[in-house]
């Protein structure tokens, strides 16, 4: 008897923008396609523990605009980033805006990040079950990068909020996470859409959800930290680029409206993932065919 033919979604990066990862799985349950395996970066991973957990998307969904009505967000400070006004940027470049507004000098001075521990536990616990990695009910990995070897950590045991933690870190905006020895930060640096892990998990098939912009806008720089930021923000792009040429089908929401710090725009990227879907339902029923039949024959050429 032949084993079961898994399919694997791979969730990348990408803050507000990451909220179409909803619609997606929404789009693929609608249309009939299994999600047997789900692998999340960043905000990425938030999503996909949430599915992978509960199993349902309309729960996600509604835990998710809860949320983002609650006291919590209004108070975590994560929409700062938004009043910067600097669409398509990278990270970088909204810290260097920070450092000359002066908020440097009397927060990153002296911290490692701008948003405390507790208050980014307290968020992810508004949207993520206290529960072990593997207890979910479909089979989930987060992605994290570890910054004392540069090692890409696969998340897939252990508690799942400390999991999600370590795989948002975002450098200077949340604090690196110590696991086993480990010094942990956000995924996207090290594996933005975390394809691989989809295949470590056992996946036979990876459809990838790409949400990052990967075409930021620039000028003439003003400072040093302008170009630090661009080198980092193309270093990332060409990273995100080659990783994803691992995966059998590629889905890019188109909701380049959303700066990635918009999070009042959620309906609208949860739509533009389940659009998404719906364009492209007849090709990625064809990829999901070729690759099946692909790993059937490769699974009885083994047998014999």
């Amino acid at each position: 008897m032949s084993r079961p033919f898994r399919i694997g979604l791979a969730l990348g990066g990408g803050a507000a923008r990451a909220f179409s990862h909803i619609g997606v799985i929404a789009g693929l349950q609608k249309h009939g396609i299994p999600i047997d395996i789900v692998t999340g970066t960043s905000m990425g991973a938030i999503i996909g523990a949430m599915y992978a957990a509960r199993g349902d998307v309309a729960a996600v969904k509604s835990t998710i605009t809860a949320y983002l009505e609650s006291e919590e967000f209004a108070t975590s400070g994560f929409e700062f980033f938004r009043e910067l006004d600097a669409d398509g940027e990278g990270l970088l470049f909204q810290l260097g805006r920070v450092a000359r507004r002066g908020v440097f000098n009397t927060l990153m001075v002296t911290r490692t990040a701008l948003v405390s521990n507790e208050t980014a536990m307290r968020n992810y616990a508004c949207m993520v079950d206290d529960m072990a990695v593997e207890d979910t009910r479909i089979p989930f990995a987060a992605v994290a990068l570890d910054l004392k070897n540069g090692e890409v950590v696969l998340l897939d045991r252990g508690p799942l909020l400390q999991a999600i933690a370590a795989s948002c870190a975002m450098p200077g905006v949340l604090n690196p996470v110590e696991h086993q020895g480990r010094l942990l930060v956000d995924g996207g640096w090290g594996e933005p859409v975390p394809c691989q892990a989809a295949r470590q998990l056992g996946a036979d098939m990876v459809i990838a959800v790409d949400v990052g912009d990967h075409t930021p806008t620039f000028d003439e720089p003003r400072n040093a930290l302008d170009v630090i930021g661009r080198a980092d923000a193309l270093v990332r792009t060409s990273l995100a680029r080659e990783q994803l040429k691992s995966a059998d089908i590629i889905l890019s929401p188109q909701n380049n409206v959303a700066h990635w710090a918009d999070f009042s725009t959620a309906e609208e990227a949860i739509a533009r993932g389940e659009e998404e879907v719906d364009r492209r339902i007849s090709e990625l029923r064809r990829a999901i065919g070729k690759v099946r039949g692909r790993s059937w024959w490769s699974w009885g050429a083994g047998k014999r």
